[in-house]
């Protein structure tokens, strides 16, 4: 048994190190596409997806913009803190609320667990924007 568990691991150790080296430097794809849609179709192709990928990105900016002020507010929510709170108090308080909801504190509690992934998710969030 400790064996096989052993061999999965490698291969799960494999599997990273493969995912990896792809996201790293395995752009050829990548840059192919890129490469198609910089030169545009020509009068004798016809268009693709790939041709009208970049609206979709517009509207993914353009959601990302309207959706970030409610999410943030809810993350200042999570929080207890107000929008003005200076990077120090919102770390402060992240470091009191993940002491009170760790699950190393709440061996077996879902809610501290499901409390702490929100808290996590609240400080990335405030943090993401306010390195912006």
């Amino acid at each position: 048994m400790d064996e096989l568990l052993r061999i999965i691991g490698k291969l799960f150790y494999f599997i990273f190190i493969v995912f990896l080296i792809d996201t790293l430097f395995g752009m050829g794809s990548r840059k192919r596409r890129a490469k198609n849609v910089n030169e545009g179709p020509s009068s004798s192709q016809h268009n693709s997806y790939e041709d009208y990928s970049h609206t979709n990105q517009q509207e993914s900016n353009y959601n990302d913009t309207f959706q970030k002020p409610s999410q943030l507010d809810e993350a200042y929510k999570v929080l207890g803190l107000d929008k003005n709170a200076s990077l120090t108090v919102v770390k402060k308080k992240y470091i009191e609320l993940a002491k009170k909801y760790h699950p190393d504190k709440n061996k077996g509690n879902l809610e501290a667990q499901a409390k702490m992934t929100q808290i996590n998710n609240a400080y990335d969030t405030i943090m993401s924007h306010k390195s912006n």
